[in-house]
């Protein structure tokens, strides 16, 4: 049988080894065989060993300069575009990110963060500059240090950091307006039971590069001393032609014999843009060098009244008398008789 002849074949190689080696030696040969074979299937699948190591330099990142601008204005935020120039070189970066951070001048807390991706470069001999930006909002009402890390592939590979402050200096887009005050004319037009109407000419500029928007204008009269509101009206500043100043006309009328704050506020909508403040005197005072105190001044408001489109009368001066020199009369004669008498006695005397 052909398995009877293998069986009897393996018992005699199996006689023969044990016959001839030792247990031990036998072991070293397993151990030795299994190296060979082991050595032999590596060898075998690509020549590994064969091949040499590449050594990849990482890469290398390094902020240059960084550019901070404002985008969005609000009453209580200010959201800033940060801009990074990175200079890449060496190796290629991979997982590239910058982390934006924004830390409150006032106590060191952190306010705000924000990342953004680094676009991968590959491997190159010469520097590059990669230009990454980032957006970030933080409240108006503060200072901050804006601090980068550069991070590639889990590592740190740079960091910087830049100060921005006064950022209430920054107006809100709500209240964007090329509109301001020049000044303000006042014109005493009536004065009648203890009132005075007084005429506001406002003298509007338009600063901006376009023709403005009409919005809204609230005029006040407020007392000095009490803070009273005395009187309030409302007008249109009107399209104002850009570089060009408008007059605008309001009538307030308000009680004689006080100090008055003329207020203009201009409005768009709901939001208050703007207010300007001048001072009209119906009871001023002066101060006396002397004692230093300060002593009421009367003025006649009616004096000041200017009545419109009415020509006003024309004053001559008053004509003084010339004296006219008188002509001799009895003055004279009298003088001349009494000097006869006094003539006609010396000489009776000596007589």
């Amino acid at each position: 049988m052909p398995q009877t002849g293998l069986k009897k074949l393996i018992y005699t190689l199996n006689t023969s080894i044990h016959g001839i080696m030792k247990p031990g030696q036998l072991l070293v040969l397993v151990i030795a065989s299994a190296l060979i074979l082991s050595l032999a299937i590596v060898l075998l699948k690509g020549g590994v060993l064969t091949q040499e190591y590449e050594y990849k330099p990482p890469a290398y990142l390094s902020v240059r300069e960084v550019d901070v601008k404002p985008v969005v204005v609000t009453g209580a935020d200010v959201e800033v575009n940060v801009t990074a120039y990175i200079t890449h070189g060496g190796g290629e970066s991979r997982n590239a990110s910058m982390l934006l951070r924004a830390i409150s001048s006032e106590t060191g807390l952190l306010a705000a963060q924000a990342s953004a991706p680094i676009p991968e470069v590959p491997e190159t001999a010469v520097e590059k500059t990669l230009v990454v930006s980032q957006h970030l909002k933080v409240e108006r009402n503060s200072g901050y240090d804006l601090k980068m890390v550069l991070f590639d592939n889990g590592s740190i590979r740079d960091s910087g950091s830049v100060s921005i402050r006064g950022l209430n200096a920054l107006t809100p887009e709500s209240k964007r307006t090329g509109i301001t005050l020049e000044k303000i004319d006042f014109l005493v037009t009536d004065v009648s039971a203890g009132r005075v109407s007084i005429r506001l000419d406002i003298y509007l500029e338009n600063r901006g590069a376009e023709p403005s928007e009409n919005l809204k204008l609230i005029v006040k009269a407020r007392q000095a001393d009490s803070n009273l509101l005395a009187d309030k009206q409302s007008s249109e500043t009107g399209v104002i032609a850009n570089e060009s100043t408008a007059v605008k006309s309001v009538q307030l009328d308000v009680p004689d014999g006080y100090n008055y704050i003329a207020e203009v506020e201009l409005w768009r909508g709901d939001v208050l843009i703007n207010s300007w403040e001048e001072p009209v005197l119906l009871a001023p005072t002066k101060t006396v060098p002397k004692e230093s105190v300060e002593k009421p001044v009367k003025i006649e408001v009616s004096k000041f009244v200017r009545e419109e489109g009415v020509p006003g009368k024309e004053e001559f001066p008053v004509p003084i008398p010339t004296p006219v020199p008188k002509e001799p009369g009895f003055e004279v004669l009298a003088a001349i008789t009494a000097l006869i008498v006094i003539v006609a006695l010396r000489r009776r005397l000596k007589w």
